[in-house]
């Protein structure tokens, strides 16, 4: 039985894992009048403790620019409507999943009769066993939660006029570097100005 229960909790924790992907939201300023935005440059990223290495500030940076140019933005470096800054926060959490426990109790017995086609008698006995809720297997699973955060500045008064984030499950580090473009694009998405077809 408790391996049974093992069983069940590593399949819907790997169900779980496989169905759950990034979250996005955005948040932007009242005042921003995004159509008039036409270029945009990168602020140097701080050198933090725990900064991200070269290789993924390189493919983050890399992921937005394509996406930012894609709405139609150009990188300029000189005078530039837009300044461009991200940050990356890794938490480690905790999920609990709540399981029911039964056991099969006595049940229902009953007797019964029935005749056969040739109009013998047949007594029977019948038992159907039903579960019955004894209590709550719980079940705590650590995992780190990464979130992406994508900051847009107005370079005149130098206000943050949007920002986006995107969170998730950053257990495996492989596939987190590998999800960058998808995860920079599903925040992009968030923007009000929607991909410029060519």
């Amino acid at each position: 039985m408790k391996n049974f229960k093992s069983v069940i909790v590593l399949l819907a924790a790997t169900f779980i894992v496989a169905c759950s992907g990034y979250q996005y939201y955005a948040i932007q300023s009242s005042k921003a009048s995004f159509n008039k935005y036409r270029t945009f440059a990168w602020l140097p990223v701080p050198d933090t403790p725990g900064h991200v290495s070269d290789l993924v500030d390189e493919k983050i940076k890399e992921a937005v620019t394509a996406g930012l140019e894609k709405r139609g933005l150009a990188l300029q470096s000189a005078r530039p409507d837009l300044l461009v800054r991200y940050s990356v926060q890794v938490k480690d959490r905790t999920r609990i999943y709540n399981y029911p426990t039964y056991v099969y109790g006595p049940g229902i017995a009953y007797r019964g009769v029935t005749r056969d086609r040739n109009g013998r008698y047949f007594y029977y006995n019948f038992n159907r066993p039903f579960p019955v809720f004894v209590a709550n297997d719980i079940v705590e699973m650590p995992y780190s939660e990464g979130t992406l955060i994508i900051d847009l500045i107005e370079r005149r008064n130098h206000q943050v006029i949007w920002r986006g984030y995107g969170s998730g499950d950053v257990d495996d580090r492989q596939r987190a570097i590998q999800d960058i473009p998808e995860g920079v694009e599903g925040i992009l998405n968030k923007m009000p100005i929607a991909p410029v077809h060519k």
